[in-house]
This record gives structure tokens, sequence and C-alpha cells, in this order.
């Protein structure tokens, strides 16, 4: 976790190190953050860094807010901030951490809950509407760098078959357009079922429309998403794969009646085998299933969390995913998320991040 400095004086200056790399004259530093309290003049304020100035400057009257910047660390070690603010100096000890150098991919979607927090006739119209935002938000962010452009991701694809039954025909013509533009991305499940009450046949449909929309849009729908289930029966694997599934984002509910699943599941992708072992597909469980929205916020202090966890799970590989589901079941789409990725990837380059289209991207990189 990015944590303040310690043994910090009331009012003095704040430092907090920021976990992530900036490229400066050609050479990767560290950022610490430092926030000066208000005061009534110019002054002067030099930054220390373990006895070293490493920053100089003349600030107006004011509160402010200013990076200083240091080698990177390879391994946790406390650093000394001392500054210096018109002949008064303050110091404290902060705790840079070793920044990892991955891609994490940001997955926008909406969750589809029917009837649980909503009757189901306002769900409809929510999920519906959610679809003609999505391709709106897209369009209106196609011209932004690549990562940072807004993609819809269609949870499960429920919402979208009402759609294409009872919007007008320019309407469904827009939502094949987009999809085949990569501004909204389909996945394979209809719903989110609870796999285990089907029969085989029932898991053998789950997937089917998945199959003739994506025929109908000319694109393959090779992944597939399930929202708030806490575990799925073996069959599944042999359904999703006959279906030409292959990758699989598990997020189940992250607080309560879901046993050692996220314990067990967070963040550490594994191939799953059908009984037979002959079909399987690439499971991957994000970090918070798919609540992250609901309880953190994306800023720089959440780039820091995340890669803390990472090392908790002794994570190994250089790319990784999150849901972002909105604020809360059946949400619309957040356009903050292009406006943090943006921002971010202007300022820093690791970690980077990224919106995504399809799942088939990270799990294949």
């Amino acid at each position: 976790m990015v944590a303040m400095g310690r043994n910090q004086e009331a009012g003095a200056p704040l430092a907090m190190p920021i976990r992530a790399l900036v490229k400066k004259d050609g050479r990767l530093l560290q950022p610490v953050q430092v926030t000066l309290q208000p005061s009534e003049a110019d002054a002067t304020v030099v930054t220390k860094l373990n006895g070293m100035e490493v920053d100089r400057r003349v600030l107006p009257a004011g509160s402010h807010t200013f990076n200083v910047f240091a080698a990177p660390v390879s391994s946790p070690q406390d650093a000394t901030v001392q500054i210096e603010i018109g002949g008064k100096v303050t110091s404290t000890v902060v705790n840079p951490q070793p920044v990892r150098k991955f891609m994490v991919y940001i997955l926008p979607h909406s969750h589809h809950d029917l009837g649980y927090t909503d009757l189901q006739s306002n769900v409809e119209e929510k999920q519906m509407r959610n679809i003609t935002r999505g391709i709106e938000l897209a369009r209106n962010t196609a011209s932004c760098p690549e990562g940072s452009r807004f993609v819809w991701n269609l949870e499960v694809l429920w919402g979208a078959d009402l759609f294409m039954r009872r919007r007008s025909q320019t309407e469904r013509a827009e939502f094949i357009e987009a999809v085949k533009k990569g501004w909204l991305s389909l996945n394979g499940m209809y719903a989110n079922e609870l796999t285990g009450l089907c029969r085989p046949e029932e898991l053998l449909q789950l997937c089917r429309y998945s199959s003739e929309l994506g025929k109908e849009c000319g694109v393959p729908v090779n992944s597939a998403m399930l929202s708030d289930v806490p575990g799925f029966t073996w069959g599944t694997v042999t359904a999703m794969s006959q279906a030409g599934i292959r990758y699989f984002s598990a997020a189940p509910n992250f607080f309560d009646r879901i046993g050692s699943f996220m314990l067990e599941w967070q963040d550490k992708p594994f191939w799953w085998l059908s009984p037979s072992g002959k079909e399987k597909i690439l499971v991957w469980v994000p970090w918070t299933g798919y609540a992250m929205s609901h309880v953190m916020k994306l800023n720089s202090e959440w780039v820091g969390k995340y890669q803390e966890r990472l090392d908790t799970a002794k994570f190994p590989y250089e790319v990784s995913h999150i849901r972002w589901s909105g604020h809360g079941d059946n949400a619309e789409p957040d356009p903050e998320i292009c406006e943090f990725v943006k921002a971010w990837n202007q300022k820093y380059e690791w970690p980077e991040v990224r919106d995504l289209f399809n799942q088939h991207r990270v799990f294949c990189v």
C-alpha cells in the first residue's frame, strides 16, 4: 500500500511515494508526492532525499502539491524526505516500493442483475440504454490515444438480445457496426447462470446466442464473463469449449456467500480441464471480482494497492486485468475510466493502464 510518511509533524508538509515510474531525460525515475500546507507568502522550497537535494523551487502563497524524483528502488526501503521552507526544516520517512513494469487492462461492463435490486422491466430498459450509452462514449473517445478509448463489454448477452429484438433497424445496424469497430465487445454467456442447476442441454444453450450474434456481426466470440456466481459446474468447460469459448473471466460476489473461492483463485489464472481431459478453458478471477468499482476509486493510490495485491499473490506475469462494473448493479457506463487512463499514461511510464475491448487481448498477450 502507498503509505504517507512516518514521524510526520502536525501541520508539516506531507510526503507520499507513488508506486510508478516516469521517464525524464531518457531515465526512469520514481516519484514522491509532496503536499505543502497553506502559506501566506512566497517561499523557497528545498527538498532533499536521504540528504541529497533533488528539488528547489519558489512557490507563491497557498497550498501546493508537486512531485520530486529519485532513482527507482529494487526492494522496499526507507527514505528520509527533508523539506526546507523559508529556513524551517521538517523531515519524514517514506517507504518506496519496487514498481512493477506490467500492463493492467480495465474491463468496463455493467453487472446484469435481473430482479434483485430493481424490477425486471426497469432492468431491461437500463441494460438497453447502457448499450446505446456505451456506443456513444466509444464514438466520443475514438480519437483519444490508443488504450484510453472507451469500449463497452457486454457482460452477458441477454440485454443485447432485447436490444436486437426491440430497437429500430437503424439502432440494430449501429450495434453491429460498433461490434465490428471494437466499440462493443461480445461475451459468450447469455445470462449470469447458476450452472449447477443446468441440465446438459441447458449448459449447451448458454452460449448459443453468442454464436448467432457473433456470426451476424462478423466477429468470433471466444471469451465469456460470469458475475456474482460463486462456482461453476464441471460441465461448463465442455459446453464453453464446444461453443468456441476459450477465455473465461469469473467474478463472483466479493463480499459474502462465496466460501473460499476468492481466497484461493484471485489473480491466479489457470487452465481448467473438462471431465474428459479433451477440452480446456483459461480461467482468470480478477481482484475483488466484479465489485472493484463499488469499493475503490481509480487513482494513484489504487495503482499502489493493486501492485501490493499482486505482490501478495506472488503474481508472476506482465499483464493483468480488472473488472469495472460502475457504481452498483446494472450501472451505466462510467466515462471516468477513459479520463483516468489517459491522464495516467501521459504522466507515468509504468505501470501502463489500458481499456479493454476483448479478453482475448489480455489472455494472449
